[in-house]
């Protein structure tokens, strides 16, 4: 693992290093991100939606006491609780290992696709991004259908996601993981990757010394958009062209985090 770490890195450093004056796919986050902080570890996550979030919220819930085990807090609550915060600047002066996990961009938009639009958890996400999607992206429409905002195909999601990088923002569900965490703008002390999160997060675990939680073997609501038949079932669906817009679009998370070019969908 510890190869590993180094090589993940190295990667980020010389992608960093490489990026000329004003480079337009590196994206800068306007606000410094708020990093979740645990004091009696000295460990602070940056958080990046549809990477195993749920689960490691858990983890921090059970290590400061406010749960006793993973199962007592349902996926839906995790966003209620209280964290504490703690921003880059204030990580090195208190010398804290900071961390984040990261996940192949485009199984990552599809978890967020699946779970805010396909099959919510709130309605209110799929109320208000799914009007603004029907209304712009499926022909002949009637009012109702789009008023309802549901039944969004993930070709209309993509199609969303394409044109509004020029408009509206990104949601941050699907914005850009190293907009998120301002990785060329802080050096991490640990770079884990969703496709192998419960070992890699158990040595991270068992690094800073916790040993009364694990990292689930199981996610308690998985969209499974990692599996590769439910992948290549909803790409499948999205024209060659715009496979090839959505990379240039992702392409720095690919490049900063180690992920080839996805020529399994062309």
């Amino acid at each position: 693992m510890d190869e590993i770490q180094r090589n993940r890195k190295e990667l980020i450093q010389r992608v960093c290093a490489d990026l000329k004056p004003g480079a337009t796919d590196y994206h800068i986050s306007h606000t410094s991100p708020q990093l979740v902080y645990n004091d009696e570890y000295q460990f602070a996550y940056c958080r990046i939606p549809k990477a195993g979030t749920t689960n490691w919220r858990r983890i921090l819930l059970v290590l400061k006491g406010a749960v006793d085990n993973l199962k007592d807090v349902h996926h839906v609550n995790v966003g209620r609780n209280a964290y504490p915060r703690i921003s880059l600047a204030d990580i090195d002066k208190r010398r804290c290992i900071s961390f984040l996990f990261v996940r192949h961009p485009f199984q990552r938009l599809l978890s967020a696709y699946r779970s805010k639009l396909e099959n919510p958890d709130r309605h209110a996400m799929e109320k208000r991004i799914g009007v603004e999607i029907l209304s712009k992206f499926r022909e002949n429409a009637s009012t109702p259908i789009i008023n309802s905002g549901k039944s969004v195909t993930f070709y209309e999601f993509v199609q969303f996601v394409l044109s509004s990088k020029k408009t509206s923002g990104f949601n941050e569900h699907w914005d850009y993981q190293h907009k998120l965490c301002s990785v060329c703008e802080h050096s991490y002390d640990f770079i884990g990757h969703v496709e192998n999160i419960v070992e890699e997060s158990n040595y991270l675990l068992h690094s800073i010394g916790v040993t009364n939680v694990n990292f689930p073997e199981y996610s308690y609501h998985a969209t499974n958009s990692s599996d590769e038949n439910v992948y290549f079932k909803y790409f499948s669906q999205i024209p060659t062209e715009d496979i090839i817009k959505l990379y240039e679009l992702y392409k720095m998370d690919f490049k900063l985090f180690g992920y080839a070019f996805p020529k399994e969908l062309i």
